[in-house]
């Protein structure tokens, strides 16, 4: 595929351009914290990073918070619209702009589970029609990440600051200006028709881009080979490991919510006042005590450690045989995050290495 530039000078005007066909997302720091917000009339610049967000973007396909429907009466109505001043006649095409690979190789994966078809190996038989009805004409830009934390391990999941997968438009740091290459069939369709202030790259640009994409990749660790981690787990289920792993977890789930691929929610309905109310998805987490807790008052996950055990087996073992991958991109969000420094990747070496004593003592 031709490669493409942009001067960054000229991103207002090509986000302004995409706002008048699609809700338009882009990163922003509020108080110290960086997410994706929803383009308005008064927004300002995108905020490049040059790495990931502290909040990943899958809130916007996958609210944290959202009405399902309405009821009155025993009528069930679809949710009202939020009500905005920037909102464009097609409200159901969604653009985001600046998300990180590994977000958005996530979109990806949660494609599989709620049962959206995207050329996988594996897709789920249930259709969650409220990710599909957002995602379906999602045009997502993604830009590399030329600095990756050092939290980053991306590589060890087939991923990089600079993996395709998942997008649309690839755009890359090279000083004044953006390479911008188009990896679907969505994101050459849109270069060719939608008159934006893009120009073909030179040679030397390509060549710088490939400067700084060797340069961000040789910052990342070595990666360690997670090939036979899932069938490692299949042997521990009983195994005291999970006790060393989990003794210092508070079961806070600031990992879970800051994961870009957990997806487990709650599903309740609030009264309005006499028959009527809404029914709402709200996130949850498996580390909660509180999440697999029984009407009796029996809870099989009484501890951190079952929770926690839950939390690998899931990302690590169950993803893998049900949807064909890990349930992991190596963002490192959880790592950043958690109050007691705990780090996933010390996690998988500690069962690496439980496996193998195990298979050496036979």
């Amino acid at each position: 595929m031709a490669a493409f530039k942009i001067k960054k000078k000229r991103l207002k005007e090509l986000i302004d351009s995409l706002t008048k066909e699609y809700r338009v997302f882009i990163p922003v720091e509020s108080d110290g914290v960086s997410s994706f917000k929803e383009v308005t009339s008064d927004s300002h610049l995108p905020t490049i990073n040059s790495h990931n967000t502290d909040r990943p973007p899958k809130e916007i396909f996958f609210p944290q918070t959202e009405t399902l429907f309405t009821y009155k009466e025993g009528k069930i109505s679809p949710p009202e619209q939020p009500n905005t001043k920037y909102r464009t006649p097609n409200t159901d095409k969604i653009a985001i702009f600046g998300a990180s690979p590994c977000d958005v190789k996530s979109f990806s994966l949660l494609d599989r589970l709620f049962g959206m078809e995207r050329n996988v190996a594996k897709c789920s038989g249930y259709k969650d029609a409220y990710w599909i009805n957002r995602r379906t004409n999602a045009l997502i830009f993604t830009i590399g990440c030329n600095y990756p934390l050092s939290t980053c391990f991306c590589n060890w999941l087939n991923g990089g600051p600079f993996t395709k997968e998942g997008s649309d438009l690839l755009l890359t740091d090279i000083g004044e200006d953006f390479l911008v290459e188009p990896c679907s069939q969505n994101g050459e369709e849109f270069i060719k028709t939608k008159g934006l202030p893009i120009q073909k790259a030179a040679k030397v640009d390509i060549k710088r881009a490939s400067t700084v994409r060797k340069e961000a990749e040789s910052t990342l660790s070595e990666p360690v080979d997670i090939t036979s981690l899932k069938e490692g787990l299949d042997t521990l289920w009983d195994n005291p490991v999970w006790n060393e792993i989990a003794y210092k977890c508070l079961s806070c789930a600031a990992c879970s919510y800051l994961c870009p691929t957990c997806y487990c929610f709650d599903i309740q309905d609030e009264r309005a006042g006499n028959a009527r109310g809404k029914r709402i998805r709200v996130w949850d987490s498996c580390m909660f005590s509180l999440f697999t807790k029984e009407a009796s008052g029996h809870n099989p996950r009484p501890s951190s450690k079952e929770r926690m055990r839950q939390r690998i087996m899931h990302k690590f073992n169950y993803f893998v045989e049900n949807l064909g991958d890990f349930g992991c991109v190596g963002c490192g969000r959880c790592i950043r995050s958690c109050p007691v420094n705990m780090d996933i990747r010390e996690v998988i070496n500690t069962i690496k290495n439980v496996k193998l004593t195990i298979s050496n003592e036979k």
